[in-house]
């Protein structure tokens, strides 16, 4: 989790950049570990970094060989190995890579296949991210198929456009904002947003008829979370001790002794696994939680929480999460004190199992569905 903020179409870069670096340090939380700027003509990208990938080269924003194409992203591409190699490849010896970030090779691709590159290559991850191309004056804004990565979009009082990672860096300049939607690039050349991914299961029209195939789904999940394992730092899991999350623990200790990034041939950098769990004293989950991290022999890290902690931390949950939906604020503020605990510990990156039961319709309003045409619509 990193933040951007970018600006463009400013009447003087240079003398905006003061107030643009500073309003970036409100998205600081997302990225504690370094500042980058790019600060040129009439566009500014400001980076706050929470650095997995190559924490030692990997600083943003990052560049391409002569310094004409900046991107700013916050995300993880998964799959960046194997694009490097197709885009060698496709192109031997043209392209020069200066770190081992997995973000980098964004910039490759705009390079070689240009702006509508996204639609062009498969990139695997979670990602928002914004481009400048000060060749011919232009920028690219994108957000992962599935929203996975907050991104806005304003528009200020001075003319120029805001691209942030939250809506508090966008609140006090802009005179209008919104929400860049998922699987989407926008092009200043074109003024246009348009789709780039659309697999069958987007169309919502489609109703899947074909019965699951068990052995795939299992391959296909495993190959997920493995590919999530991609980290330079110490990493772990959140677990309850319920089927998602526990699942989701186990490929991980089964996987985390090697390096996925070399298919396993060296041993990982941290290679014993850290599990989470957290709750009201007398928790069932607390209890579950610590019999499958027994069973799987994962260090197991218990936080218990009282409800007045709860309640005392209710106006830092939701200055984080920039909303005052009931739900969502129930679910985040165990998970806000618990991520405080687990930063720390040291550990940076963690995997959950969160998102199965809306996938796999696990709650019992879907198995009170009359029908499998509705609870595929509700799904």
């Amino acid at each position: 989790m990193c933040g951007i903020l970018a600006v463009f179409g400013a009447q003087s870069a240079d003398t905006v950049r003061k107030e643009v670096v500073d309003i970036a340090k409100l998205l600081r939380h997302r990225g504690p570990d370094w500042s980058g700027v790019y600060c040129q003509g009439s566009t500014i990208i400001a980076h706050e970094r929470l650095a997995i990938v190559d924490p030692d080269s990997g600083d943003q924003p990052l560049f391409n060989e002569t310094r004409d194409i900046v991107l700013g992203v916050n995300g993880e591409i998964y799959n960046h190995v194997e694009l490097r190699e197709k885009l060698e490849e496709r192109a031997p010896g043209k392209h020069k890579f200066k770190t081992k970030s997995d973000c980098e090779v964004l910039l490759h691709l705009y390079a070689e296949d240009g702006p509508d590159f996204m639609s062009k290559n498969e990139v695997c991850g979670m990602y928002a991210f914004v481009i400048w191309d000060a060749r011919d004056s232009t920028y690219l804004v994108c957000r992962d198929p599935v929203g996975i990565v907050p991104l806005y979009m304003g528009w200020a009082q001075d003319g120029s456009v805001r691209v942030a990672s939250e809506l508090k860096a966008l609140h006090g300049a802009c005179k209008r904002y919104e929400e860049f939607p998922p699987n989407h690039v926008y092009h200043s050349k074109t003024d246009t947003k348009k789709p780039f991914y659309a697999p069958r299961w987007m169309d919502e029209s489609h109703f899947p008829t074909e019965e699951i195939a068990l052995t795939a789904l299992r391959e296909a999940f495993e190959k997920s979370v493995t590919s999530h394992l991609m980290s330079d730092v110490p990493y772990g899991v959140l677990l309850s001790g319920g089927l998602d999350s526990s699942l989701v623990a186990s490929i991980m200790s089964r996987h985390c002794s090697r390096r996925v990034e070399s298919d396993g041939r060296e041993p990982a950098y941290y290679p014993q696994l850290h599990s989470f769990s957290t709750g009201l004293e007398g928790s069932p989950d607390l209890k579950a939680a610590k019999e499958v991290a027994k069973y799987l022999g994962t260090v197991h890290h218990e936080y218990k929480f009282t409800p007045q902690e709860g309640i005392d931390a209710l106006k830092d949950v939701i200055y984080h999460l920039e909303t005052f939906d009931v739900t969502t604020i129930r679910a985040a503020t165990p998970m806000y004190l618990m991520a405080r605990r687990i930063r720390a510990s040291g550990v940076k990156m963690v995997l959950s199992g969160e998102g199965a039961d809306e996938i796999f319709g696990g709650y019992l309003y879907f198995h009170k569905a009359p029908n499998a045409a509705e609870f595929h619509e509700e799904n």
